[in-house]
């Protein structure tokens, strides 16, 4: 289950300021020490963090009418989907959505270029600068992509990646 924000944004100083970034980022990260390394830089930056573990947690959330300005996934993690299988859900169910990856072993190849809106190599350096020039994007991913359905695969670790 998700946990909540171990911080909540001061009230009205990030509420709808892209200047200063996302008012709530979902971080979907497997490593405990480096979602909660991650969700401290994002919560310094100013912004609300829901922390989840895994794709399915994040997919939990995504369904509740909770406001959440950007998803930053992790690629490879345990559950029925990875990373690139959480991308495509939040491409088809909530398109909008702004949406990083990131990776320690794996760029995903151009194929799935669509699905996101950046990409990060781990270890993250500059990742409040780069989530802020993102929330400052107006291109998405959906702009991009082929105008056929994305298909999600249930299969984690399959060689998507």
């Amino acid at each position: 289950m998700a946990s909540e924000p171990a911080e909540a944004a001061p009230q009205g100083q990030f509420e709808g300021d892209v200047q200063s970034g996302a008012s709530v980022v979902l971080l979907v990260e497997d490593d405990l020490f480096i979602r909660m390394d991650v969700g401290e830089q994002l919560r310094e930056a100013g912004w609300t963090v829901y922390e989840v573990g895994t794709a399915d947690e994040a997919i939990e959330l995504l369904r509740t009418p909770m406001m959440i300005d950007l998803v930053l996934t992790d690629v490879e993690m345990p559950g029925k989907l990875d990373g690139l299988g959480l991308a495509a859900y939040v491409r088809s169910e909530r398109p909008a959505l702004k949406l990083a990856i990131m990776s320690g072993h794996v760029r995903p190849a151009q194929q799935h270029a669509h699905l996101f809106d950046r990409f990060f190599s781990k270890p993250v350096t500059a990742l409040v600068a780069e989530l802020r020039t993102l929330m400052n994007a107006t291109e998405t991913p959906a702009d991009r992509s082929p105008r056929h359905g994305t298909q999600i695969s249930t299969k984690p670790n399959d060689s998507r990646s």
